[in-house]
C-alpha cells in the first residue's frame, strides 16, 4: 500500500490574514507611542505663582491676634461652652498657629518629642503641660493657668 504526499504550492494559501496581524500590531504599537508621547508632553512643570505682596505684620501685631484668640477661648470655658479637653487641644493649636505665624516653622502637627527636637523650651513645654489634659480619660488641670502659661509664652517670645 503506497502512501504518497503531495505537496501544495507555497502561495496557494493567501497571505492576507497574515499581512493583517501584522498591520495590526504595527497600528497598536503606533497607537501606545503616540499616547505615551502626548501623555508625556501633556505633564508640563507646574508654574508657581510668587506670592503676593502682603503687607508685613510686626510681632506686636501678630502677639496682639493670639491674645484675642485666648480671651475668646477663656470667655467661652468661663461660660460653659467649650468642655477642658477642648480647651487644652484650642490652647494647643493657637500656641502652634502662633510660633508658625511668627517663625514660619510648621509645627501644627508635631509630635511632643518633634517639638521637642525643634530646640523651642517654651513651645515644648507648652505643647507638654497641654498633653496630658488634651489626651487623657480623667481630663485633670487647670485649664486658666494654662492660658496665663501661654499668654507668658507670647509675650516672651522674640
Amino acid at each position: 500500500m503506497p502512501i504518497t504526499v503531495e505537496l501544495q504550492d507555497m502561495f496557494l494559501y493567501s497571505l492576507l490574514p497574515v499581512a493583517l496581524a501584522v498591520l495590526l500590531v504595527v497600528m497598536a504599537g503606533l497607537i501606545g507611542l503616540v499616547a505615551f508621547l502626548l501623555k508625556k508632553k501633556a505633564k508640563k512643570p507646574e508654574v508657581v505663582m510668587p506670592a503676593s505682596a502682603a503687607k508685613p505684620v510686626s510681632c506686636n501685631q501678630v502677639k496682639e491676634k493670639y491674645y484675642a484668640l485666648i480671651h475668646d477661648l477663656e470667655m467661652k470655658c468661663h461660660g460653659g461652652k467649650v468642655s477642658n479637653r477642648k480647651a487644652y487641644q484650642e490652647i494647643s493649636r493657637i500656641i502652634r498657629h502662633f510660633v508658625y505665624e511668627v517663625t514660619g516653622i510648621k509645627v501644627h502637627h508635631n509630635t511632643l518629642e518633634e517639638i521637642k527636637k525643634l530646640n523651642m523650651p517654651d513651645l515644648y513645654t507648652m505643647i507638654e503641660e497641654c498633653y496630658a489634659p488634651e489626651f487623657s480619660v480623667d481630663k485633670s488641670g487647670n485649664i486658666y493657668d494654662t492660658m496665663n502659661k501661654a499668654r507668658t509664652v507670647i509675650k516672651e517670645w522674640h
